[in-house]
């Protein structure tokens, strides 16, 4: 029922986005020809470009449709707040404004900036007017308590706080917390900002004065004989219950959750990133690595004859790394230690030296002269375009691990595993080699939990940078 809801609640705010920009392209069309600024510059403007061709009009649906939902407007990590939704949206207008200029440039015989001008403004008016209507109908209509259903949570802990901060910012549910109930006389909730309301002694009668439609079960795997107790209690009162899985140590930032004939199959293992989202940034990664690769051919051929020059040994450095659900792969790299680097590694190891000691120090006497330089700069990932363009790696995402260090992994930090891993990512903007490693694992969990396109530019624009100041590169 959630689902069908979230759905109908951004098809409708989806079709509606595009009738408005297909209204906001007619007017600065419109606008152009009756108030345009600036005499017509061509005689024949005026008059053959007075109605925009039908396939103008279809080109700005595909476009539009495509950068709004590729920038993430309508995900709901964004739509609660109204901040994070204008900000996303001006991105995607921005964006898809620029692509249709270039469209008009190549594809109408007179085109007219100004229309582009018009177009801009009035489009994102209306988009952001639109999204501000529709909080304040909902403010309105969430005021009436009539409108909304009322809903109990059975648990006092963790899980049943999220719940309840979750429906408080999913306005379009309807869905309106009352407060939660507890095991017993001596629990006591999570957070002192719910409310408490009884025990499960005095579930039938909370249903009952509180006209009570619903009831979240979400307890933790310690209480599940509870939990039992619960549903059958339930069962005689005229509610729907739904049950909220403890799996919050065992699953990833994404679980995915599928039916098989009526049986609920939670994934654990699944990767994090699916669907129109996976494809786009696959897409999005193998034309953008290919390009790469094109384009630094030539400095690619320069650094490795610098390798090869500086010091004995293989020109790209190959390295078994932890991809995406733990599969393995060779990592590409140039080359940037002595040629038995990895041994002695393995032998410090082996002494009993801590994992700080031999994993990236500041001064390491293993690095050779242009390696130094390479990994100051960076330059010595180059060669994970051609990983990204097989498919092992992505451009953004967590860092390949090594093996034995994976190995050393608490069960929580293996979730970072749940996404193919990347060239750069957000700890690598975040202060790179300078934070210690379970700040890194930390990192990698918020960019899983919190992935977008819109996340995936931000981080390679900022990435640039950070590279540019070499800040936390040894």
């Amino acid at each position: 029922m959630l689902r069908r809801m979230r759905f109908k609640f951004t098809a409708t705010i989806f079709s509606l986005d595009l009738l408005l920009t297909l209204g906001a392209l007619w007017l600065a069309n419109w606008l152009r020809h009756e108030y345009p600024m600036v005499p017509f510059g061509n005689p024949g403007f005026a008059s053959s470009q007075v109605f925009l061709a039908p396939s103008v009009f279809v080109g700005t649906l595909a476009i539009w449709a495509f950068f709004l939902w590729y920038f993430g407007v309508y995900d709901e990590r964004r739509t609660h707040s109204f901040f994070l939704e204008v900000q996303s949206l001006l991105i995607a207008v921005t964006v898809a404004t620029v692509v249709f200029s270039a469209f008009l440039f190549f594809y109408v015989e007179f085109f007219s900036r100004l229309i582009a001008v018009y177009f801009y403004v009035i489009n994102l008016a209306l988009l952001i007017n639109l999204r501000w209507i529709f909080r304040l109908v909902l403010r309105t209509v969430l005021a009436d308590w009539e409108a909304q259903r009322p809903v109990l949570v059975i648990g006092t802990g963790e899980i049943a706080k999220e719940i309840i901060r979750l429906l408080r910012e999913r306005h379009w549910m309807f869905l309106q917390p009352l407060g939660v109930v507890g095991l017993d006389a001596s629990d006591k909730p999570a957070d002192d900002s719910v409310r408490l309301l009884g025990t499960m002694g005095d579930l039938p009668r909370l249903v009952a004065d509180h006209r009570v439609e619903e009831v979240i079960i979400a307890l933790s795997v310690k209480e599940h004989e509870h939990m039992v107790a619960a549903v059958e209690q339930l069962a005689a009162l005229p509610v729907r219950v739904r049950i909220v899985p403890d799996l919050l140590e065992l699953v990833t930032a994404r679980a995915q959750v599928e039916d098989l004939n009526g049986i609920p199959l939670i994934g654990i293992r699944d990767p994090a990133i699916t669907g129109f989202d996976r494809i786009v940034k696959r897409v999005f990664d193998l034309v953008l690595a290919t390009l790469a690769i094109v384009l630094l051919a030539p400095l690619m051929a320069v650094i490795a004859l610098a390798t090869k020059l500086d010091s004995p040994g293989e020109i790209i450095f190959k390295q078994r790394r932890v991809g995406e659900n733990g599969r393995n792969f060779m990592m590409c790299k140039f080359r940037t230690m002595v040629a038995d680097a990895e041994r002695q590694i393995e032998e410090r190891i082996a002494r009993g030296a801590r994992l700080e000691e031999v994993y990236k120090p500041r001064q390491d006497a293993r690095v050779t002269r242009v390696g130094r330089i390479l990994r100051r700069t960076s330059l010595d990932e180059l060669p994970n375009l051609f990983n990204v363009v097989r498919g092992e790696m992505s451009l953004v995402g967590p860092r390949p691990e090594l093996p034995w260090m994976v190995e050393r992994y608490e069960p929580w930090q293996r979730k970072r595993l749940a996404v193919a891993p990347g060239m750069t990512g957000w700890w690598q903007i975040n202060g790179r080699s300078d934070l210690p490693l379970h700040h890194n694992v930390q990192y990698d969990l918020y960019y899983i939990q919190n992935y977008s396109p819109l996340l995936d530019l931000i981080i390679l624009w900022r990435t640039i940078w950070i590279v540019l100041r070499g800040k936390g590169a040894y």
